[in-house]
């Protein structure tokens, strides 16, 4: 049971990196995003408050970028940190906090009718981290 729930985390994670990534590379969503790829083409350039202005468009796009990135990289870490991969157990919390946090503000500023799933996904993996209703370490 112990192996099945770390699986179950493990996918959780890759799909909640996957869609943090579709920022970064929104090409595959289309003009309008897709299911696996929320994120429409014109992503950068639109966002929550409407579109962006040249002038805001040059600081705001590293700040998202930025965001999707921290979001991608606490993500695999928090996959190794699953399995006790260089990363210590006892991590896998902070790094799902802080990366699920990040791509849900990430997700709330680009919206799109696609947002549902991951937005879900990251706040069922907000739960679990922040009510330590699971971790690599009790599991051990």
């Amino acid at each position: 049971m112990l192996i099945v729930e770390r699986l179950i985390a493990a996918v959780a994670i890759v799909a909640a990196a996957h869609f943090s990534m579709g920022f970064i590379n929104s090409s595959a969503g289309g003009s309008g995003g897709a299911l696996l790829f929320p994120f429409p083409t014109n992503s950068a350039s639109q966002w929550v408050f409407g579109s962006l202005d040249r002038g805001m468009l040059g600081l705001l796009i590293p700040v998202m970028i930025g965001l999707a990135g921290i979001a991608v990289l606490g993500f695999i870490l928090a996959f190794l940190a699953t399995f006790g991969l260089w990363v210590p157990a006892d991590l896998w919390r902070p790094l799902v906090l802080v990366a699920a946090t990040c791509s849900a503000i990430l997700l709330v500023l680009h919206p799109s009718v696609w947002v549902v799933i991951p937005l879900t996904l990251d706040a069922a993996l907000l739960w679990v981290a922040w009510t330590s209703a699971w971790t690599p370490a009790v599991a051990a």
